[in-house]
C-alpha cells in the first residue's frame, strides 16, 4: 500500500511539474510575441510623437530591454519636441549612459540647440570628439557644434577658432562649395562681433553664394553694410530678407520647426530694424 501511494504521488508530481513546465513554455511564447511586437516592429512608431501612446508602448518595449539605448532616445525625443526639456533629458541621458558612442554627440546637440545650454553641450562634443574624431551629428562636425556653442557664449576666439576647422576641413575634402551655408553664416556672426567687418561681409557674401534667399544672411548683412554707411543698401537688403522670411526662407537646419537656432531672426526684427534704419 506504501509503495502505491508513493508511486501515485510520483506521478501527480510528474505531471504537475510538466503542466509547470508547459505554462512557462506557454508564457515564454507570449512574452517573445510581447517583445517581437514592440521591439521588432517599432509598434510605437503608429503614434503621434506627442501621443500618450508613444510613451506607453516605448515603456512597454522597455520592460523587455531596460538597458536598450535606443528606446531611451525615442521616449526621449518626444519629450523634447512637446517642450519637456527636462523629462526628455533625464531619458537622454539613460541612453547615453548605455551607449556612448552612439548618443553623446546627440545630447550635445539637444543641450546646444533645444536647452541652451552652451558650457555643458561643449563638454559633451569635446568628448565624443576624441572618440570619433571625424563624425558628424545632424549634418555638421563637431568643431562646427562647439564653434557656434561658444559663439552663443561670446567667447569669440574660440568660437572662430573651431568654426575655421569644420569649414577648412570641408573645403580640404570636398572643395568650398560644399561647405553648408550655415557654417558661413554663423562665422559671418562670430567676424561680425569682433568687429572684423570686411570678414564678416565676406562671410555672408559667400553664404548668400551658396543660398541665396536665405533671410537670417541678408538681416545680418544689412547690419554689416549699416557699419559701412552704406543706407540705401542696407534698406534694399532688408527688404529682401523681409519678403524671404515671409516666405519661409530660413535656417532649414533638423528639429528647426520645434526650436530656434541661435541667432535665428523673426520677422518683427527685420521689421524693427527696417524702421530704425529709416529714421
Amino acid at each position: 500500500m506504501e509503495t502505491l501511494k508513493k508511486l501515485c504521488l510520483s506521478i501527480a508530481l510528474f505531471y504537475f511539474s510538466a503542466n509547470i513546465i508547459q505554462a512557462q513554455s506557454k508564457n515564454d511564447s507570449i512574452q517573445q510575441a510581447k517583445k517581437q511586437k514592440f521591439l521588432t516592429q517599432k509598434f510605437w512608431q503608429q503614434y503621434n510623437y506627442h501621443s500618450k501612446g508613444w510613451q506607453i508602448y516605448l515603456d512597454s518595449a522597455i520592460v523587455f530591454e531596460p538597458k536598450n539605448a535606443y528606446l531611451w532616445q525615442q521616449k526621449s525625443m518626444s519629450l523634447f519636441k512637446s517642450g519637456e526639456y527636462y523629462n526628455g533629458m533625464a531619458y537622454l541621458d539613460k541612453a547615453v549612459e548605455y551607449d556612448t558612442i552612439s548618443y553623446l554627440g546627440y545630447r550635445g546637440f539637444m543641450k546646444c540647440v533645444f536647452l541652451k545650454d552652451y558650457s555643458h553641450a561643449i563638454n559633451d562634443f569635446k568628448s565624443i570628439q576624441k572618440k570619433r574624431p571625424t563624425d558628424q551629428i545632424m549634418d555638421h562636425s563637431y568643431p562646427f557644434w562647439i564653434g557656434l556653442s561658444y559663439l552663443k557664449l561670446n567667447i569669440l576666439d574660440s568660437a572662430e577658432k573651431y568654426l575655421d576647422k569644420s569649414i577648412n576641413a570641408m573645403i580640404s575634402k570636398n572643395g568650398k562649395d560644399w561647405v553648408h551655408f550655415n557654417e558661413r553664416f554663423y562665422k559671418g556672426i562670430c567676424s561680425y562681433k569682433q568687429k572684423k567687418i570686411q570678414n564678416a561681409l565676406q562671410e555672408f557674401d559667400e553664404t548668400l553664394r551658396l543660398n541665396s534667399n536665405f533671410s537670417d544672411a541678408q538681416y545680418y548683412k544689412a547690419l554689416v553694410l549699416l557699419e559701412l554707411h552704406k543706407k540705401e543698401g542696407c534698406l534694399d537688403l532688408l527688404q529682401k530678407a523681409k519678403e524671404n522670411n515671409e516666405k519661409g526662407f530660413t535656417i532649414n537646419e533638423d528639429n528647426e520647426s520645434y526650436v530656434d537656432y541661435p541667432f535665428q531672426i523673426k520677422l518683427k526684427e527685420i521689421n524693427d530694424l527696417i524702421e530704425s534704419v529709416r529714421k
